[in-house]
């Protein structure tokens, strides 16, 4: 007899109920509602509130019977790819728990952990773990079931829509350039506040990540380039946002608000390319398609421009209507697809549960009643074989205490200067000791991501000046006047040569010192603030040499045409807000080009940058 089951997405932004019908062999859509979360006074998304909506939804819809699957909001899952020499399910089970020690920053024992093993790639074991913060998924489970309501799973986003979405990835188009990858589809859910992705194999999910940026940032991108409310920003985003793309018709006003849209969308594009680069390198997996989905992919564009910016196909993710899954065709499923999967996760078995009591809920084990006496025979024979175990298991507790013992000896040694067995002593002495945040050391963004603030840094200011032709009167002129004013003891923008020459350097080379008040002109000092303030010009042609990246220090090479290009880039490096000291190197000189060296300490690596703010 069929059964009927509820899936519920908390969304951030809305919560999204889909009610099915499983049989022994199909599942069949019978209805679908969404509605929305209203935000808090101060624009915040609450779980809170989303949970109240949810039980409303339930309750005046006479769903709140039915069992129930639960997708917890975007953003807070956390998610790793571990790596086995085994690729036994049941033995990467047993060594989860010790593998992901220290995965997290936080410590495991506040967290709800499931693994989903992963197979159809090059390496032999691997599993895709997911993480929650226990008070999250305790939040939820006690919201609901204080209203009566039946949970049958909980689970992430990206695994709901891993539930579902089974149409395989286009075969890889070069199979001689292959190298034995895997074909993949990455799944692109574009979220609210977040958005998910999951990269689909063929035998189901193989990773997944959650990042950071959605259709909010879209529209608090516009709210600040327009100077209008959120509320205004978003009426605009709906009614007139289009992304550029090939065969796009826009206006002067329409060009702007695209530019504003794209803008606001390139720290996606550039993780989503970065997700494709590691499933290719570390999992041996090419993306072949990439499927939209998400509230925020119905942006006018948004499939042609994702497609222009990867180099990939751009499709909309769609569940297909097959044996097992009906009435799914006809259906508008780009906000309820994860709703979906927790329906059907909720019938049949999630492929990641959260939800720790979904097994040991009354009126689940009423057949244990029925066989309890074939069980209880069954109990002492068990009793009689485990009793030879514990005896050797024992002895194997011991030796491995032993050990341990031993390894903390050596470790407390080594950081207190004596050994330290008593437990309550070591206590007190790790205690004693300055607790440091850990979270702050762990990195939020890549070095890809400080180069292209530097990069904005050093964008030249001013309208981008016509070339001039070789040979021509304006070229000859401007070489003459050049060369006159360098000739003065001054640089052809008419700012002064400063500084002693260094002995090591070329002749007419010079080290950049700021000029003293003694010496300078006021008018002269003004026009060089002015200018700085600006930024560089593009008379400067400054060109990046090299850059290097590190956890605290950025040392770069640059090359430029007039000697103050350096000061006026240091002072534009000091705006960025995760640069704390910049220094300047030795100017030299070579085929009428000045060449420097810079020097930058910096947090940008674990702190926000402009676009996060």
């Amino acid at each position: 007899m069929a059964q009927k089951f509820i899936g519920l997405d908390l969304g951030t932004h809305g919560v999204k109920a889909v009610l099915v019908s499983s049989g022994l062999r199909t599942i069949q859509v019978l209805d679908m509602h969404e509605e929305a979360v209203v935000l808090g006074p101060d624009g915040d998304d609450s779980l809170d509130a989303a949970i109240e909506v949810a039980v409303s939804v339930l309750k005046r819809r006479g769903w709140s019977h039915y069992p129930v699957g639960v997708v917890l909001p975007g953003g807070v899952g956390s998610y790793r790819v571990l790596r086995f020499p085994f690729g036994d399910a049941r033995r990467i089970a047993q060594a989860i728990s010790f593998e992901v020690e220290g995965q997290f920053p936080v410590p495991v024992e506040e967290l709800d952990i499931d693994h989903l093993v992963v197979s159809g790639t090059k390496n032999v074991g691997q599993a895709l773990v997911a993480a929650v913060r226990s008070e999250v998924v305790k939040k939820v489970s006690d919201g609901l079931e204080a209203a009566g309501i039946d949970i049958k799973a909980v689970t992430v986003p990206p695994l709901a829509i891993g539930q579902v979405l089974d149409a395989p990835a286009p075969a890889i188009a070069d199979p001689a350039a292959a190298e034995g990858r895997v074909p993949v589809a990455l799944v692109v859910d574009v979220g609210h506040r977040n958005s998910e992705l999951v990269a689909l194999g063929p035998k189901g999910p193989v990773a997944a990540r959650s990042l950071r940026r959605g259709g909010y940032h879209v529209t608090r991108a516009i709210a600040r380039a327009y100077s209008i409310e959120v509320g205004e920003a978003e009426t605009l985003k709906h009614a007139q946002g289009i992304l550029p793309h090939e065969g796009a018709e826009l206006d002067g006003e329409q060009a702007r608000l695209s530019a504003v849209i794209a803008k606001a969308l390139e720290p996606l594009i550039r993780e989503v390319e970065h997700t494709r680069l590691w499933l290719r390198t570390e999992l041996g997996c090419e993306v072949t398609v990439i499927r939209l989905s998400g509230g925020a992919s119905a942006l006018r564009g948004l499939k042609e421009y994702v497609s222009a910016q990867t180099g990939i196909a751009v499709e909309t993710a769609m569940p297909r209507e097959s044996s097992l899954l009906k009435k799914v065709d006809g259906r508008d499923w780009s906000r309820a697809t994860a709703a979906l999967g927790a329906a059907i996760a909720a019938s049949r078995r999630p492929l990641i549960q959260l939800y720790k009591d979904a097994g040991a809920r009354a009126g689940e084990g009423g057949w244990l009643i029925e066989k309890v006496s074939t069980l209880a025979v069954m109990g002492l024979a068990i009793l009689a074989f485990g009793a030879l175990d514990t005896v050797a298991k024992m002895q194997a507790y011991e030796i491995e205490e032993e050990v341990y013992a031993t390894e903390l000896a050596a470790a407390t040694e080594k950081v207190f200067g004596e050994e330290l067995l008593d437990v309550t002593e070591l206590d007190a002495r790790l205690d004693a000791v300055e607790v440091r945040d850990v979270t702050s050391l762990v990195q939020s963004r890549s070095a890809l991501d400080v180069m292209n603030a530097l990069f904005k840094a050093a964008a030249p200011s001013g309208p981008k000046p016509a070339p001039l032709l070789p040979g021509s009167e304006e070229d000859e002129a401007a070489a003459s006047a050049a060369a006159a004013a360098v000739a003065a003891g001054a640089l052809p923008d008419g700012s002064p040569l400063t500084g002693p020459v260094s002995s090591s350097d070329p002749p007419g080379s010079s080290s950049l010192t700021t000029p003293s008040s003694s010496t300078s002109d006021p008018s002269t000092s003004a026009s060089a603030a002015s200018e700085a303030s600006a930024g560089l010009t593009w008379e400067d042609q400054l060109v990046f040499i090299a850059v290097e990246v590190r956890a605290q220090k950025i040392d770069l090479t640059a090359s430029a045409t007039r000697l103050t290009a350096q000061s006026y880039l240091k002072r534009r490096f000091q705006m960025i807000s995760c640069v704390s000291n910049v220094q300047e190197g030795k100017l030299r000189t070579s085929n009428d080009r000045k060449s420097f060296e810079m020097s930058l300490e910096h947090t940008c690596l674990f702190s926000p940058l402009e676009e996060d703010a």
